[in-house]
């Protein structure tokens, strides 16, 4: 059986660029900070009786500048991080490791890869100049480690990794790497045993044929859609319904002869379409009994606010109906509380 080569990570690089994005990350913070302070101090010190430095004005644009740097190497510190993350994240060498009903199953199309490793803001399009604080108190954590977090009382999240990839994809899942003949097969044995699955939403034939394999494989309590992008969403939603029909014969041998396919829900309208500020989890859609949909929609417009804490009440507020679906029908034990994280 032919099976797809595993990333070459290079753990001592690693943890040295983690220790040096720490590093860096002390300069960043005492950099704004210093900064900060003698921005707020400026009036004072050049106001003082006889003072003769440079012009306010001159001060200003070093101090600023001092800030503008120290919020550069914040980045910089962050991305170290990730990249560091990925050399050290963990990869599951065979799936017979995986003890049935231990993990959360994560798949997705590769292409969504791209976009999940991205770092999370404090807020979605959030400005790092806007509030330096808020940049200085940044978790550093991709899109992905956030899902992992948000779902981690089920289990540790697992993803299949694109096959020949140089390095994990991404560093918020532990990677598998599957057979290259019989993919399906092991795909579908990963499936059966995962306690929850997780399918990103994408046009892609081999997230399509995923969907209808959980449909013959498991009941619905078992499965969240997540919605990253709103195109790609519809066009999944058009392709399950295609698939879906090709095995409609013995899904209704399993359901009932009255059963269809789920007709997946449009996204509603934002509350506010001017509004640029986006979640990049738009939404995700769970089942209930007979595969009757339910749309957890995550509008970033119905928040009037840019305050972080509650733009994480409003995302933790459309979040709960989900895992409190999931935990009774998965009879998940209770690890706290459900994560505030609008990212």
């Amino acid at each position: 059986m032919d099976r797809a080569s595993l990333p070459v990570q290079r753990k001592v690089l690693g943890w040295t660029l983690r220790v040096t994005g720490w590093i860096l990350r002390l300069v960043g913070s005492l950099a704004v900070l210093i900064g900060g302070l003698r921005v707020k101090t400026l009036s004072a010190t050049t106001n003082m009786p006889g003072y003769q430095g440079l012009p306010w004005y001159v001060l200003l644009l070093i101090y600023l500048g001092v800030m503008a740097t120290g919020v550069m190497v914040l980045v910089i510190s962050l991305l170290m991080g990730r990249r560091a993350r990925v050399h050290t994240a963990h990869i599951v060498g065979s799936t017979s490791s995986l003890m049935p009903g231990s993990y959360v199953l994560y798949l997705r199309p590769f292409t969504q890869d791209l976009t999940s490793s991205g770092i999370a803001p404090g807020t979605e399009n959030e400005n790092p100049f806007t509030n330096p604080a808020r940049t200085i108190m940044r978790s550093g954590r991709t899109y992905e480690e956030r899902l992992g977090r948000m779902f981690r009382r089920f289990g540790p999240l697992i993803a299949v990794g694109r096959p020949g990839e140089e390095l994990p994809g991404g560093s918020g899942a532990r990677r598998t790497y599957l057979p290259l003949d019989d993919w399906k097969d092991t795909v579908g044995e990963l499936i059966d045993n995962a306690r929850l699955v997780i399918l990103g939403a994408g046009p892609g034939p081999g997230t399509v044929w995923e969907y209808v394999e959980i449909l013959r494989r498991r009941d619905p309590s078992r499965l969240v859609v997540l919605v990253t992008n709103e195109a790609e969403y519809q066009r999944f939603k058009t392709s399950t319904i295609a698939e879906a029909e090709g095995v409609l014969f013995e899904l209704k041998h399993k359901y009932g002869d009255f059963w269809q396919p789920p007709i997946l829900p449009d996204l509603p309208s934002p509350v506010n379409p001017k509004a640029i500020r986006v979640f990049y989890f738009k939404a995700m859609i769970y089942f209930t009994a007979g595969w009757e949909p339910h749309l957890a929609h995550f509008d970033r417009s119905a928040v009037r606010s840019s305050n972080p804490r509650r733009v994480d009440k409003y995302f933790t507020q459309q979040l709960r109906p989900v895992m409190t679906h999931i935990s009774q029908g998965t009879q998940a034990p209770a690890r706290g509380d459900v994560e505030s994280t609008s990212e």
